[in-house]
This record gives C-alpha cells, structure tokens and sequence, in this order.
C-alpha cells in the first residue's frame, strides 16, 4: 500500500484520538479497552489511556512525513524492536 494511503488512515484514527482527548478532557472520564477510569479516582489510569492516544497522534505526524519523503518507515523501526518478528519465519 502507498505511503500516502497509510498516512490517511492513521490522521483518521488521529482524529479520533483527538475526539476522545477532548471529551475526556472535558468530562474527567476516559475509557480503556476494558474498563473506564476517571481523573480524580484512578489519575495514573486515565493518563495512560491519554498518552496511548497521544502516542497514536505522534505516529500519524510519522507516517506523514514518511509519506513525504522527510522521514524514514516508523512501522519498520517500531517492527525492529519486537522481538516476535526474528522467530517467525
């Protein structure tokens, strides 16, 4: 698939990263894959459901430049990292 494509979609899933930071934002109240965690009962949770979302916004702005040709693949360097990858043949 084009660089270009891959781009589009993660700036979609981006967009809905930013919808959910801002509502969370505004009510105090996030939610995970399983559960939801509220601001002033569990803040350390719902800080992390934040930055995964803000982790996914980071890679979009990647993928973009990649898709630019000012960067290099993110998902390949990400790739490099897991070590799954070297026993699978």
């Amino acid at each position: 698939m084009r660089p270009g494509y891959i781009a589009l979609i993660f700036w979609v899933l981006a967009a809905a990263a930013v919808y959910g930071i801002v509502s969370s934002l505004r009510t105090g109240v996030t939610r995970g894959e399983t559960r939801s965690f509220r601001i002033d009962e569990e803040p350390i949770g719902f800080t992390m459901v934040i930055l995964g979302k803000v982790f996914m916004i980071g890679l979009a702005i990647a993928e973009t430049l990649y898709a630019l040709g000012l960067a290099g693949d993110p998902l390949a360097a990400i790739s490099a990292y897991i070590p799954l990858h070297r026993w699978v043949s």
